[in-house]
């Protein structure tokens, strides 16, 4: 596209598939892989998904992405810069995304192929959305097990010197959480920001919260300095957010219609 390569493999074999892979991986171009495949993560926990037939995405960043045949959300992912393995066992073809830090690994074993795709696309456009952090917000109102399991929500808008806590909250072992909400990408900035607030709370009540930041996604730079002043994050975008707003009102109405 753009006159950037573009080609469908012909699957004569699976040594053809691996070598196409490789290089395409190397020229930083994008993968779309239909087929019989079975996923394992290892990292900060474990995860086991059986055989079924997915797509596999491997975006230009090195972004992993398994989507299964329905729903919007990915069922496995791995985030930009990941480093990527293939190679041939079993007659499988296998592919490894993993990361040193922290230290994860997801291995997709794909024992048949229907379609392989690469390309280099360009798409340099800003991307708009008119949606409000008032809808994160309440989402995680409906749902607080998007933050984890166990987070009880304590306060909504707490005043502190130099702003509002979008939520406060407490953590399964009763530790405070400051959670701060952004509806665009997370940037140092923000990090700052809930740290500030957090040691407001720490004044406050003489013990150290755990900081979140929730956003559809995070700088570079931001998720290092995350990382390193133990700022924790959660995916969650505006739309997603929506979603589950819609869904909570059409199961009010129908539990509505009953009484």
């Amino acid at each position: 596209m753009h006159g950037e390569k573009h080609s469908v493999v012909e699957l004569r074999d699976i040594q053809t598939v691996l070598q196409e892979l490789r290089n395409a991986v190397a020229a930083g171009e994008m993968i779309i892989l239909v087929g019989e495949m079975t996923v394992e993560y290892d990292g900060r926990s474990f995860s086991w998904l059986g055989t079924g037939e997915r797509v596999l995405l491997i975006k230009q960043d090195r972004s992993v992405i398994v989507h299964r045949p329905t729903g919007s959300e990915a069922v496995n992912w791995q985030p930009p810069g990941s480093h990527i393995d293939a190679l041939e066992e079993n007659s499988k073809l296998v592919i490894v995304s993993s990361r040193a830090s922290p230290p994860e690994k997801l291995k997709i074993t794909i024992s048949r192929i229907s379609h392989f795709h690469r390309l280099k696309l360009r798409d340099e456009a800003e991307f708009h959305m008119h949606a409000r952090e008032e809808d994160m917000q309440q989402a995680i109102l409906e749902e607080p097990g998007l933050i984890e399991e166990g987070f009880v929500i304590v306060e909504v808008e707490r005043k502190v010197l130099d702003g509002f806590i979008d939520v406060l909250g407490r953590d399964r072992d009763g530790r405070l959480v400051v959670v701060e909400i952004k509806r665009e990408k997370a940037d140092t900035q923000d990090i700052d920001q809930v740290l500030r607030y957090s040691a407001q709370i720490e004044e406050e009540f003489g013990a150290r919260p755990r900081q979140i930041v929730v956003a559809p996604l995070m700088t570079a730079k931001a998720a290092q300095k995350a990382r390193m002043l133990g700022v924790e994050f959660r995916r969650l975008s505006p739309r997603r957010a929506q979603e589950i707003l819609k869904k909570r009102k059409g199961l009010d109405r129908f539990l509505s219609g009953l009484i």
